[in-house]
């Protein structure tokens, strides 16, 4: 990726350009902008629906032989026809990206990731499965060869033994980054879509950002979506210039009843005209509530993708 690209994104970031929110283009869609010479970008073939399997779908399928992050998970998922498929990333210390759901503390195989090598990580253990740890390149060769479902790659807000700290921060940012490079390369850029941490701490006392204003300007300057994960008043994502949403079930319906934290409703969020997408509706009365919003939401992102595809139509 172009360093000045970058840059350019990250500034109008910054400035909370809200340009992107007009009536009059859609901000979320495929990219047919330049890439690395003489590579190839595909887009996805329509599905018919927004559901979105959280890890794979791995709690419906079973997580012993479908271990949540696995390549056999986002197989299943793409064998379901959803939309996306929700992983989480983390940057390893040879510059790679690793595709897995980190223990408490951010650990890996018992490896803080950044601090070891992709092959360090994957010699430290496999998954349920037998598996080993897929890398990010891996996961996307697996959908552009399917050719229908996407990534929904999570950029989570690292915490270091409990603590949200310069060093995890960093890591949360360039593992958006180099998964941009890693997407840019292999010309995915409509295959994969970020959902990164709501969390607005500065990088490091030095730094006039965040992560999420690093990430989406590093997704905006390959041509990938991202959405931002902070519940905060609708009219704020407008202003910071961020056209989509992607909000937790338990701040707006949850468990069969009505939370609309802070008085901000699903509608409320519609009306102000972003993108909103939500995670996880798990129960039949919470998929019901949000499928009654299917044709205006994004995507609907859950553990049971099986069950609420069969409720879509």
């Amino acid at each position: 990726m172009k360093y000045y690209k970058m840059l350019m994104l990250l500034t109008l970031v910054a400035a909370g350009l809200a340009a992107g929110c007009s009536d009059d283009e859609d901000p979320l869609k495929d990219w047919t902008g330049p890439s690395k010479p003489g590579t190839e970008i595909k887009t996805p073939a329509e599905v018919g629906n927004r559901v979105v399997a959280h890890r794979g779908g791995s709690t419906e399928a079973g997580t012993r032989q479908f271990p949540d992050n696995s390549v056999a998970a986002l197989n299943y998922a793409i064998g379901l026809g959803c939309y996306a498929s929700e992983c989480d990333i983390y940057l390893t210390k040879d510059d790679d990206v690793v595709v897995a759901h980190a223990s408490a503390g951010c650990y890996i195989n018992n490896l803080k990731p950044w601090e070891h090598t992709l092959a360090e990580l994957r010699a430290a253990g496999t998954l349920a499965n037998g598996e080993q740890l897929p890398s990010l390149a891996d996961f996307i060769d697996v959908v552009l060869e399917a050719g229908t479902t996407r990534l929904w790659l999570d950029v989570k807000n690292i915490t270091i033994d409990g603590k949200s700290t310069e060093e995890g921060r960093e890591a949360s940012a360039r593992a958006c980054e180099r998964a941009c490079e890693i997407i840019e390369e292999m010309g995915a850029q409509n295959f994969c879509e970020f959902i990164v941490t709501g969390n607005a701490t500065k990088i490091s006392s030095s730094s006039p950002v965040t992560i999420w204003q690093r990430s989406l300007a590093a997704a905006g300057a390959v041509g990938s979506n991202a959405g931002w994960m902070s519940f905060r008043n609708p009219a704020d994502y407008i202003s910071y210039g961020y056209p989509w949403a992607n909000l937790s079930t338990e701040n707006l319906y949850f468990e069969g009843k009505t939370v609309n934290k802070n008085g901000y409703s699903v509608q409320k969020f519609l009306d102000a005209g972003l993108k909103l997408s939500v995670y996880n509706a798990d129960l039949d009365v919470d998929m019901d509530y949000y499928l009654a919003y299917k044709d205006k939401l994004y995507a609907i992102c859950t553990n049971y993708p099986r069950k609420l595809l069969g409720k879509w139509n």
